[in-house]
């Protein structure tokens, strides 16, 4: 049946629970996925439906001309009960729904070769958070103890710098961030998780940066992100991000397109080239956690994963409630193929003050 509410269009399809895996799998996912999956069915003379997985072998008739009322009875009926028999009958490993976007995943279970994709439960600790001290509402001991009570192991703080896009009220100046590594130092001595310093600096408009060096080399962690000039063409936009890169302070590029959904495109990158010359300089790209940013997406995530770059999967939290957020920033990384370890918040304390120190 379709129901229509608030201009929402929602379908509701009731089975009966030996069809439910196979309409669970038909209607999860994109098109392109279930085609390419019904033409491997139909090369072992079988048939893939929302009905269930069935041997048609023995039939006179096309599979694929049959009636929905025959679907149910046409074949010698395999599976269909739970989703993973869907994919198991046809030689396959189950596949994440994540993945299921025709972009070679399933030559990839064929071949037992599926990425062991990214889990919450991996996450050690957030690289990109805000304090009171610039637009969070809460303090840095009142952040850092929230994110020890969520068994977090690591928390950074990372206000945002003066700079251009960022209100004059809000952004630190070099002085600022000096005067706040003295709190940092003291909350550090009475919190249970390791605090990192650092700062969100502001990638200008050719690249450079609006903290000094000296500053960015006395901090922790440094994420520098686009906040204006978001209109560049492709070109501008890309050489901009790749010259934030290469600058040896930065660790992470926050937001790399600065879009927000429903509100702005961002900026129109060749992901394939920022992502591989991240992977060069050993330069983390966020994905950011923030339902209104998801950024990077899962497409540009895949791009990191191919040319074998490092993610760093961030809340932007300006409160500790949106430590909660991690999970879509999880989600989409998984949509990009990403393992734990592609994803630096996933790492031990030795391994990423390697990378922050490298």
């Amino acid at each position: 049946s379709s129901l229509r509410a608030d201009d929402m269009r929602v379908d509701l399809r009731v089975v009966v629970p030996e069809e439910f895996g196979a309409a669970l799998q038909y209607f999860t996912g994109s098109k392109d996925h279930n085609v390419r999956l019904r033409n491997v069915a139909i090369d072992q003379e079988r048939k893939l439906n929302e009905y269930g997985v069935f041997d048609v072998s023995g039939l006179d008739s096309d599979p694929e001309e049959s009636t929905a009322e025959d679907a149910r009875r046409e074949g010698v009926r395999l599976g269909g009960a739970a989703e993973e028999e869907m994919y198991e009958v046809l030689g396959l490993d189950w596949i994440p729904p994540e993945l299921r976007e025709d972009t070679g995943e399933i030559q990839a279970a064929a071949d037992g070769d599926l990425p062991a994709l990214l889990e919450p439960s991996t996450i050690r600790g957030d690289l990109h958070t805000h304090p009171e001290w610039s637009d969070g509402r809460y303090s840095i001991r009142e952040m850092a103890e929230a994110a020890a009570d969520r068994g977090y192991e690591f928390h950074t703080v990372t206000d945002h710098a003066t700079g251009p896009g960022i209100i004059e009220s809000i952004g630190l100046t070099d002085a600022d961030l000096r005067e706040q590594a003295a709190e940092i130092a003291a909350v550090r001595e009475e919190v249970d998780i390791e605090l990192l310093h650092g700062v969100e600096t502001n990638i200008e408009v050719d690249g450079s940066l609006s903290t000094a060096d000296d500053v960015l080399a006395d901090l922790d962690v440094v994420v520098a992100s686009p906040h204006s000039a978001l209109d560049q063409d492709v070109d501008t936009a890309t050489e901009r991000l790749c010259t934030a890169i290469e600058h040896p302070a930065v660790d992470i590029i926050g937001h790399p397109t600065g879009r927000m959904i429903n509100n702005r495109e961002g900026l129109p990158l060749d992901v394939t080239a920022v992502a591989e010359y991240a992977a060069e300089h050993d330069t983390a790209l966020e994905v950011n956690a923030n339902p209104m940013r998801l950024d990077l997406n899962g497409e540009a995530v895949r791009a990191v994963v191919d040319a074998g770059g490092t993610i760093a999967v961030d809340t932007d939290a300006h409160g500790p409630g949106a430590f909660d957020n991690v999970r879509y920033g999880v989600q989409t990384a998984r949509r990009g193929w990403a393992e734990a370890d592609n994803v630096i918040n996933t790492w031990d304390s030795d391994r990423l003050r390697a990378f922050l120190t490298s």
